[in-house]
């Protein structure tokens, strides 16, 4: 009772939806205001999506992000047939064009139309059902579609999921093994709602999901995902992730008992192993940096590295038994890299991030064609393999109600082991306005690219000598119910 008075108080008058629903990762703003909140150094921020009950209590500013946070604030037994419904038009001169870390959000050539509604089933406050419906068109595409559809119950600190849904594992805005930037897909979820408490805070989420895909390579891969954290000290949080693509057309599944041995990778590099996958792991830092001591205007300071591999040397695999890579007894090969700073102040946040892909991410020689995609779309870092990436942007609050964005980025694809690579610039500004129970957004983008790359894959390149420029507009209305 005492909890919940408290997250009462903190609100200043917004109802929150069920304390188990998840905060959709497609609500950017609100997890920019909680990731860059001062309170955030308390809660682990690496294993998306958070639960409307982990959100309240990272919010130290719920006055920039309350019209998002509508619903019941005391779930019983009751239908919300209709929690919000949106409306996304889009314009881009580029035949093949996606928004970054928007759940498969792919616009085609001229005009796109998409259209959300959504809604839930409370069944006491350890259980809710959610839903979401799609409908989208352009000129190749006329589909309405379940976007979203899942039972999730509570048991003591742990959560049990089974449904559609999305996940973004890992630091920083762009996640490398598991983001929001393909469409959901069917999982089976178990993890931490509070975290296990042993010589500091530890959480985990295991995923098991289904990529139901008509594919070039393997038709309906699987997909394993497991990331721990911990945070031995509210200045630092340790996280280690771990995801495989197997199985599919022609390839063997496996039985519960097989998945440790799946996940540890011990025969993952045998030819002609039963357990030969496309496995990835990653290790990372996030330090939140006391800068307020130096600079008071700073309210948050963290910086975040990750440093992962699509292959790996270590003592427990069968091939590398003996051999022992110090520090920690492994040691990545075919690295990827996240690199990056959050800086928020009153009004202002600030984030700059660098990634670094490597030429064999993505990609295995069981899947080859379409690689680690879900329907054309990368399951990790949006813009795929072999690349750099450079990004800064700034968001700046004007009101209470109103906020501005700008991203400035530049992407080289392929990045190394090829004649000639792909450049693109592009700039973007967004915004939104919040009037009452309306949220009005506004987008603009616009890229100019040296050797443009006319495959659409993530993962094969046709880079050609041509020279483009595009521009992407778009503007969005959200009523919340």
């Amino acid at each position: 009772m005492r909890r919940g008075l408290i997250i009462l108080a903190l609100l200043g008058g917004i109802s929150s939806a069920h304390p188990l629903l998840n905060l959709n990762t497609s609500e950017k703003l609100v997890y920019e205001v909680l990731e860059s909140s001062t309170k955030s150094r308390y809660y682990q921020n690496t294993i998306r999506p958070y639960s409307y009950y982990q959100a309240l209590f990272m919010l130290d500013s719920p006055q920039y992000v309350k019209e998002y946070m509508n619903a019941s604030s005391k779930p019983g037994f009751f239908l919300k047939p209709l929690n919000s419904i949106t409306f996304n038009f889009f314009y881009t001169n580029e035949e093949y064009f996606i928004l970054e870390n928007a759940e498969g959000t792919l616009l085609r050539k001229g005009l796109n139309l998409y259209t959300y509604l959504d809604g839930y089933l409370s069944l006491g406050r350890r259980s809710v059902i959610y839903y979401a419906f799609r409908y989208y068109t352009n000129k190749v595409t006329n589909k309405f579609q379940i976007h979203k559809l899942y039972w999730k119950i509570k048991l003591s600190k742990f959560s049990f999921e089974v449904g559609k849904d999305s996940a973004h594992l890992g630091p920083g805005e762009y996640a490398l093994y598991l983001s929001s930037n393909a469409e959901p897909f069917p999982m089976i979820k178990f993890q931490t709602e509070e975290p296990l408490k042993f010589l500091g805070d530890w959480n985990f989420v295991f995923i098991r999901g289904w990529l139901k895909d008509k594919r070039r390579d393997r038709d309906n891969p699987n997909i394993l995902a497991l990331r721990v954290t911990w945070k031995p000290f509210e200045w630092i949080e340790l996280g280690a992730t771990r995801t495989s693509m197997y199985g599919g057309e022609g390839r063997p599944g496996y039985k519960l008992t097989e998945y440790p041995k799946l996940i540890l990778g011990t025969e993952e590099n045998i030819p002609g192993s039963k357990y030969n996958t496309d496995g990835y792991g990653a290790i990372d830092i996030s330090l939140f940096l006391p800068a307020y001591k130096i600079f008071p205007a700073i309210k948050t300071f963290k910086i975040y590295y990750q440093d992962s591999g699509a292959d790996i040397t270590a003592w427990w695999q069968k091939e590398d038994k003996g051999e022992f890579k110090p520090p920690f007894g492994f040691q990545f090969l075919d690295k990827g890299i996240v690199a990056g700073a959050l800086i928020r102040t009153e009004r202002n946040i600030f984030r700059f991030e660098y990634v670094y892909v490597s030429r064999d991410h993505y990609i295995h020689h069981y899947y080859n064609k379409d690689g680690y995609t879900y329907k054309g779309m990368s399951l990790g870092f949006p813009y795929g393999r072999n690349l750099q990436f450079f990004m800064f942007k700034h968001r700046h609050f004007f009101s209470e109600k109103t906020s501005f964005e700008y991203k400035l980025a530049f992407l080289k694809q392929p990045n190394r082991y090829a004649n000639k690579s792909m450049k693109r610039y592009y700039l973007r500004l967004s915004g939104e306005h919040r009037f009452k129970k309306f949220i009005l957004g506004g987008f603009l983008r616009v890229d100019y690219v040296n050797n443009y790359d006319v495959d659409p894959s993530p993962v094969q390149f046709n880079i050609t000598d041509k020279n483009k420029t595009f521009m992407t507009i778009g503007t969005s209305i959200s009523w919340r119910f």
